[in-house]
């Protein structure tokens, strides 16, 4: 085996690692990690499997249809994202019916909860 060839394979499979961690990560936030309903950029990132400041990019794109107060709003001098609303964005952002349909439900859903019984 050559030097080259050795080199091609050990840049091949740390790219296959890097991937493989990537991969973990995201089903460890999507699917084992306890989350409040309000995350930082950071654990919003994680989410999306994006740098958080990917995330800012898209908030200030109207055309992504991040909402304030939905998918994300002010805390004090930070902006922090709702975990729920972003993951299902994120899952249905080509198909923007799909999240539609998430948003009127849970509007629904804090509609009944404010309501007295």
């Amino acid at each position: 085996m050559t030097t080259e060839n050795s080199t091609e394979i050990l840049i091949r499979a740390i790219a296959i690692l890097e991937r493989a961690e990537a991969i973990l990560n995201h089903i460890e936030v999507e699917y084992f990690s306890p989350q409040s309903e309000w995350v930082d950029k950071h654990a919003a990132s994680k989410i999306v499997n994006k740098h958080w400041q990917t995330l800012n990019v898209w908030r200030r794109d109207k055309a992504k249809g991040l909402i304030e107060g939905i998918h994300w709003q002010h805390d004090g001098g930070e902006v922090v994202y709702h975990a729920e609303m972003l993951k299902d964005w994120y899952r249905h952002r080509r198909n923007p019916e799909a999240h539609l349909r998430t948003i009127e439900q849970s509007a629904k859903s804090q509609a009944k909860r404010r309501k007295p019984a």
